[in-house]
């Protein structure tokens, strides 16, 4: 019996290829892309003429010029006048030690530093018996070509070989008076620029000149009850017995002497500068001038004798010192009546207000 070969089915005819888009979806999905790559566009030439118009824009809007402070510089104070005093004083004490026969010295070259072209003097038998002890300016001058003239006073204490006697030389205290010419300019370093021009000359010492009168035309009475509160006081300010305060106005302050190793103070006298202060004590605020003149007296009995002017107030019925000063005043005062102190007291010397 023949054998059959199965057939292969026949394919199907083959379908029509789908296509991928249809023309509806085409369009809906290209114009969100295309507006997309548009606004793209148009921003990056946004930017590229942002740079430019910007420039331009900045260009052509004026410039404010702010002025800026500088800094200043103040200039400094002018200097005062230096004061030659100092140096006269040192050149005098130097000149005075040095010889020209030394002239290598220290000493001299000390000398020539201040005062390059002045001599040295030649020491003698004579100078060597008289041994300089200090040098201090008792006055200056400013002469009218700008230079000054400074009168150093010299301290020496010389011996006395004259007598022949066995015992040895007496010595005794003199003072000589040299007036030194000095050049005397500012410096940059602040110390003031000096040279001596000259030797010193030797001259004559100072006269005595004429002082005013005295204001304290009043004598006080010993066991007056002004002088029993000056008493009180100067125990108190003097030796330390009792506490100052109690003898003090209200506003002023004065602290004791110490180191001075007094052990008693004696009233001599005093006067005031109105009888005011001479009788019963005056109202409240009634102010005087009082020149008291005390004698202290150390541990080994020495006595100094001291003289204090005091500005004293009233109040309460007793004297209070207000104010300790040093001097007495030019013009004569006269008692007044004023308020009681304040804390605007002053006190020239010896203490403060508060």
């Amino acid at each position: 019996m023949p054998t059959q070969t199965p057939r292969r089915p026949a394919p199907e005819a083959a379908s029509a290829p789908r296509p991928l888009h249809t023309p509806s979806a085409s369009l809906g999905t290209l114009r969100p892309v295309h507006r997309r790559v548009t606004l793209a566009r148009i921003g990056v030439w946004a930017a590229l003429a942002a740079g430019p118009v910007a420039l331009a824009v900045a260009c052509a809007i004026p410039r404010t010029v702010v002025a800026t402070a500088q800094p200043t510089t103040t200039a400094p104070a002018a200097l005062r006048n230096p004061d030659p005093a100092g140096v006269a004083t040192l050149f005098c004490d130097l000149w005075l030690r040095s010889d020209a026969t030394e002239a290598d010295s220290a000493t001299a070259q000390s000398v020539h530093a201040l005062a390059p072209s002045v001599d040295l003097p030649t020491g003698s038998g004579a100078a060597a018996a008289q041994s300089l002890q200090r040098t201090v300016a008792v006055r200056s001058a400013q002469l009218s070509d700008g230079s000054w003239s400074v009168v150093v006073a010299a301290q020496f204490t010389v011996r006395d070989d004259s007598s022949g006697s066995s015992s040895g030389s007496e010595a005794k205290t003199i003072v000589r008076y040299f007036a030194v010419p000095v050049f005397a300019s500012d410096s940059a370093s602040g110390t003031g620029a000096f040279t001596v021009t000259a030797a010193p000359a030797e001259i004559a010492g100072p006269g005595a000149a004429k002082a005013a009168d005295s204001p304290f035309e009043n004598p006080l009475s010993a066991d007056g009850s002004l002088v029993s509160s000056l008493a009180e006081f100067f125990d108190a300010y003097l030796t330390g017995v009792g506490e100052v305060d109690r003898y003090l106005s209200p506003g002023t302050e004065l602290t004791a002497v110490s180191g001075s190793g007094y052990k008693a103070v004696t009233v001599d006298q005093a006067a005031a500068d109105s009888d005011v202060a001479g009788g019963a004590v005056p109202g409240d605020g009634t102010t005087v001038r009082v020149q008291g003149h005390v004698t202290a007296t150390d541990a080994k009995d020495g006595q100094w004798p001291l003289v204090y002017t005091l500005e004293m107030t009233a109040r309460s019925g007793r004297w209070e010192v207000t104010a300790l000063q040093a001097g007495a005043p030019a013009k004569t005062a006269t008692a007044k009546a004023s308020p009681a102190p304040t804390s605007s007291t002053t006190t020239a010397v010896g203490g403060a207000a508060k």
